[in-house]
């Protein structure tokens, strides 16, 4: 309706210089300002949507997380299936052989940084006008968000959110890919549960040591899109808000196969993370073969060519690393964190 509006008004102006013969570079001047107003427009628009996920306040005086206290280095290794991998070639595996310290490993096969904020407990949802049986059979359920908007997550398997509560009903959430639907079904019998009103899905979520070290590599799951990642930063601070540690490492994104500007992608992530940002994306088209020890084949040249991660990383998806891609991660954090003084070298078993 704006943009009709100054249309409208774009062509009574025209009408009204024609009537009253004008100047030509009044005529300019007036034209370039509804222009100008129209880029404004458009302008506005997008810095709304990106400012919708920016300006998320990370005010935790209301919510509070048990911490234990250790005296040895725990990590968390937080993301998708980059992260959880396989267990003999996860870069988890790897850092913890290669450290000896604690290493946990949290979230979900293909997760996006919003799945894994709803995990821990930070990012809460919610369903609404829905009926539970009494039998235990599978009920149809939308996710709603605190603004009753509907949220598009929790589509995979992960380290929870599978047992949840619903409005103190214990019960099964699932995800039919097929159909693109989520389904809850209570595990006992019971009396029929009307649900009129926003209603918090609950569930077990995870504890952490408050003076542990988080590796965050999330974002290659989330939507690709112009503005995508301030979605993806909205929920990294959300996941660094909910850990309650300062101590921690935002792994980049790798791939631009599936993001094309995987590049200004990773700039808007430094800026924003500053030194806890670990560039493994540059570091592997720089020197991951090299390190790797492995030989550059045709591909890999060819991939190098077009500023793509060398397929001799990956596995056959071209987008989860493999053992080598993993090893490789696992030494860049060990070194992060030495230059950030969160360990020594000293910490690190011989």
């Amino acid at each position: 309706m704006f943009l009709q509006n100054l249309t409208v008004d774009l062509e009574s102006t025209l009408t009204t210089i024609k009537m009253k013969k004008i100047s030509f570079p009044l005529i300019v001047a007036l034209l370039l300002c509804i222009i100008f107003t129209l880029i404004g427009y458009d302008t506005l628009t997008t810095r709304k949507e990106s400012q919708k996920y920016r300006e998320q306040k990370q005010d935790n005086s209301s919510e509070t997380v048990t911490s234990v206290s250790s005296n040895t280095p725990v990590i968390y290794c937080i993301g998708d299936s980059l992260t959880l991998g396989e267990k003999s070639a996860s870069y988890p595996t790897a850092l913890s052989s290669l450290t000896g310290f604690s290493v946990n490993k949290f979230g979900g096969a293909q997760d996006q940084s919003i799945d894994i904020s709803i995990r821990m407990g930070k990012t809460k949802v919610y369903v609404d006008n829905i009926t539970i049986p009494s039998e235990t059979t599978p009920v149809q359920i939308q996710l709603f968000d605190k603004d009753k908007d509907k949220i598009d997550a929790l589509k995979g398997t992960g380290s929870n959110f599978t047992t949840v509560e619903i409005d103190g009903i214990a019960g099964k959430l699932k995800y039919n890919s097929e159909k693109k639907t989520h389904t809850f079904t209570r595990e006992q019998k019971g009396n029929e549960k009307k649900i009129t009103k926003l209603t918090q899905i609950k569930a077990d979520f995870p504890t952490f040591d408050s003076q542990s070290i988080a590796i965050i590599f999330t974002g290659t799951y989330d939507p690709s899109s112009e503005n995508s990642i301030f979605r993806t930063i909205t929920y990294q601070r959300s996941i660094i808000s909910q850990l309650k540690t300062k101590k921690y490492i935002v792994v980049s994104l790798t791939s631009k196969r599936k993001f094309d500007i995987v590049d200004s992608m990773n700039t808007v992530l430094k800026e924003e993370h500053k030194e806890h940002f670990l560039d493994f994306r540059k570091y592997l088209l720089n020197n991951g073969l090299k390190d790797a020890n492995i030989t550059p084949t045709n591909q890999d040249k060819k991939d190098l060519q077009n500023k793509l991660i060398p397929s001799s990383l990956l596995k056959e998806d071209k987008l989860n690393g493999n053992s080598k891609f993993n090893q490789l991660l696992a030494e860049q954090i060990i070194q992060k964190m030495i230059d950030l003084k969160y360990i020594t070298e000293k910490d690190i078993q011989s």
